[in-house]
């Protein structure tokens, strides 16, 4: 029996794609990864992520990774599609072109699961689990997710390069991630193409400036 696994990598970063990836494996490969400790990508070191991906590349009957950029993401936005609704059309995009699965465990993106489910199945074809939290769960799951995380943080790694700096994981939690957005606006009073501009952490910069102009303007007059 070949079974599909759906995940994702960067929701919630205000720097980079979004990455969701889909990946079908027949059982007795699961069974070998198993044995190998595959788990969640969050809980995996940087080095066994890498070698899982390589494992389940050659492994997989079938797998597709979509990148969907920020610029894209914001496009979405303004066109009142939002991230879960962004999600929920690519990961049944993604079921419906993978090929030769009999079930599905999805990672589920929406607050209520059942319905999240009932919304893949209208779509799709073959037995669906929707689930939180699925990559703890089922290891075909735990495979997708290692494919997301690795492909996000390649794309992250050739933005430090591009760059020229290590803004981090690109999280609003990331203090590198802070530093650089801060930066860079004060010196170019505008964002790169992969940063998500509809993020709070955007507005803040830009408001926090506003008022040290406002601020200097009184106390020079």
């Amino acid at each position: 029996m070949n079974k599909a696994g759906i995940d994702e990598a960067g929701r919630g970063p205000v720097i980079g794609p979004l990455v969701i990836a889909g990946v079908v494996l027949p059982q007795e490969e699961i069974d070998k990864l198993v044995e190998m400790g595959i788990k969640d990508s969050k809980l995996l070191s940087k080095e066994k992520r890498e070698q899982f991906f390589d494992v389940i590349t050659v492994v997989a009957i079938d797998k597709k990774i979509e990148v969907i950029k920020a610029r894209e993401i914001d496009r979405k936005q303004k066109k009142a599609i939002n991230l879960n609704r962004l999600e929920t059309d690519t990961m049944i995009s993604i079921l419906q072109s993978l090929t030769d699965w009999s079930e599905a465990y999805v990672d589920a993106c929406d607050v209520n699961a059942e319905r999240f489910q009932k919304t893949l199945e209208a779509n799709c074809a073959g037995s669906i689990t929707a689930e939180h939290r699925a990559d703890l769960i089922y290891p075909v799951v735990s495979a997708a997710s290692i494919l997301a995380k690795v492909t996000r943080d390649n794309i992250i790694k050739a933005y430090h390069d591009e760059y020229g700096v290590d803004f981090g994981s690109g999280y609003p939690s990331d203090p590198k991630t802070n530093e650089f957005l801060e930066q860079y606006y004060l010196e170019h009073k505008s964002f790169p193409p992969i940063v998500r501009m509809c993020w709070e952490t955007v507005n803040k910069i830009i408001e926090k400036n506003q008022q040290k102009n406002i601020d200097s303007f009184f106390t020079n007059k």
